[in-house]
């Protein structure tokens, strides 16, 4: 059974586990990803531990409410990321939370980063999975190697995306396959993901995900003064968004930062046990 949030006449859709007498725990998905990217085994997990856990479809993504797509080059969003940092604070508010541990991936990293500094006091700890590098001070990051960003631009943009899903099925799997890191996908995984993906509109909403995240100011003072823990989570194998070289730049920048590389793992986790090195790092930090 899901639960909708109304923000501003923009629905979000939402699914809860565990008791709502607990601390809560919010998860946000990355671009074009929706809420079951956090698996229900997982949720369930972290439920066990004593936590009321929360996923959500993103605007413009699964149940919620879907916009336009900027498709042309100058073409804005019709929605910003303030907007999109906005919905959880809706999300708050409709389930009475005053305070949150928030977990984001890509994406969802941006969404957890910009509302802990706009409400710092509501956010007891920050959790960012393969996030985008959004602070930067005077730290100095390395580019990602040519070579390696062409190859990996290469199978992303290969996938045809087909709008059937019997069709767009083997086309999504080569895409998971290279980010899921050392690990073979797991293809049950990968199916129910992307079965999901399928029932709503699947190609569209790539260009307003993307559009938003560009033009991002600063953050790094910001993010340094907060007195909660920051703990980053990086896929041993992922060069998508950075690499694990800058995030260790960042991590050491940041007074209460610490930094986890996932043995093996890619950006994408269609394996169990990429799941379980997760729950182990989220455990250790939250118990």
């Amino acid at each position: 059974m899901g639960r909708y949030v109304e923000n501003l006449g923009v629905i979000i859709w939402t699914q809860s586990f565990g008791s709502r007498a607990d601390k809560a725990i919010l998860l946000i998905s990355g671009a074009m990803a929706p809420a079951i990217f956090w698996n229900s085994i997982f949720c369930e997990r972290l439920a066990d531990l004593g936590y009321f856990v929360l996923r959500f479809d993103s605007r413009d993504i699964g149940d919620s409410t879907h916009f336009p797509p900027a498709r042309d080059a100058d073409a804005d969003p019709p929605y910003t990321i303030d907007e999109m940092v906005d919905d959880v604070r809706a999300i708050l508010a409709d389930h009475d939370l005053n305070t949150v541990v928030l977990i984001g991936h890509s994406l969802g990293s941006t969404v957890a980063q910009l509302f802990a500094v706009k409400y710092p006091e509501r956010v007891e700890k920050l959790f960012l999975m393969s996030s985008p590098i959004i602070a930067t001070g005077n730290n100095i990051y390395a580019e990602t190697d040519s070579e390696t960003l062409a190859a990996m631009w290469q199978v992303l943009m290969s996938n045809k995306m087909y709008p059937d899903y019997k069709r767009g099925k083997e086309e999504f799997f080569k895409v998971w396959r290279y980010l899921n890191g050392s690990f073979e996908l797991d293809t049950d995984l990968a199916d129910e993901y992307t079965k999901r993906l399928y029932e709503t509109e699947v190609i569209e909403p790539a260009y307003n995900h993307t559009k938003v995240q560009v033009g991002i100011d600063d953050i790094w003072t910001e993010l340094s003064e907060l007195e909660i823990p920051i703990h980053f989570i990086y896929g041993e194998k992922d060069q998508l968004a950075s690499n694990i070289g800058n995030i260790q730049i960042l991590t050491n920048s940041l007074p209460n930062a610490h930094l986890t590389v996932l043995k093996g793992a890619g950006r994408m986790y269609f394996h169990r046990r990429i799941w379980q090195q997760i729950l182990s790092v989220l455990t250790e930090a939250l118990t």
